[in-house]
């Protein structure tokens, strides 16, 4: 398992190479403002063409996104992606839910209700089930195993881009702090590790 997760590290450095810097900026952020303020500070500056964008993004790291993806490489004979999809994608639900069961946390539009002035009526939630993001998760799955898949490693920029778009999106709506979404994201990346590795070790499933 320790080769396995060594090679697949060497084959994508650009990918944990990134996500390494992520995890360090988001951690600096976290290590030296209360989560609310850091909140404020990533997200003080909303514009009606930025509320879509960011709309957007948020609806491609939802669930059924990712089972289209899955189905489209399942139709285009890539089974074994198909599996790989759908599997971290599960595995990393799975982990975010029962996490978000566990430690039931506030999201900003409780705790930050009377303070913060952008919060978009009829999409920014007002629930406890905060930490951690889901969508992040799954956007950060979804970007995870199709750079461990496809062989041309310049994809792994844009997936990459993919996915920190659909994590700030979530704290852009008001429904995330910072440590929920990298919570979500480190979940997705270790979920897609995981089922990549096992994935792996059915040789059945190695051909495509």
């Amino acid at each position: 398992m320790i080769r396995k997760l060594s090679l697949l590290i060497k084959n994508n450095k650009f990918f944990f190479t990134a996500f390494t810097l992520l995890v360090i900026a988001s951690c600096c952020m976290l290590l030296n403002y209360a989560k609310e303020t850091g909140f404020v500070l990533l997200n003080s500056y909303h514009t009606s063409n930025l509320d879509k964008i960011f709309l957007l993004f948020t609806i491609l790291g939802n669930g059924w996104c990712m089972v289209v993806v899955a189905a489209i490489c399942f139709l285009f004979n890539r089974k074994r992606l198909a599996l790989l999809v759908i599997s971290s994608f599960l595995l990393s639900g799975l982990l975010a839910q029962v996490l978000k069961y566990f430690l039931p946390e506030a999201r900003p539009g409780i705790l930050l209700e009377k303070s913060y002035p952008y919060f978009i009526q009829n999409v920014t939630l007002h629930s406890y089930s905060s930490f951690p993001s889901g969508h992040s998760a799954s956007a950060f799955a979804l970007a995870a195993v199709l750079t461990f898949y496809f062989p041309y490693k310049w994809l792994s920029i844009p997936l990459f881009a993919y996915a920190c778009l659909v994590g700030y999106s979530r704290i852009y709506l008001g429904d995330h702090f910072l440590i929920d979404v990298l919570s979500g994201a480190v979940i997705g990346l270790v979920s897609a590790i995981m089922c990549w590795i096992v994935v792996e070790k059915n040789t059945s499933l190695t051909a495509k």
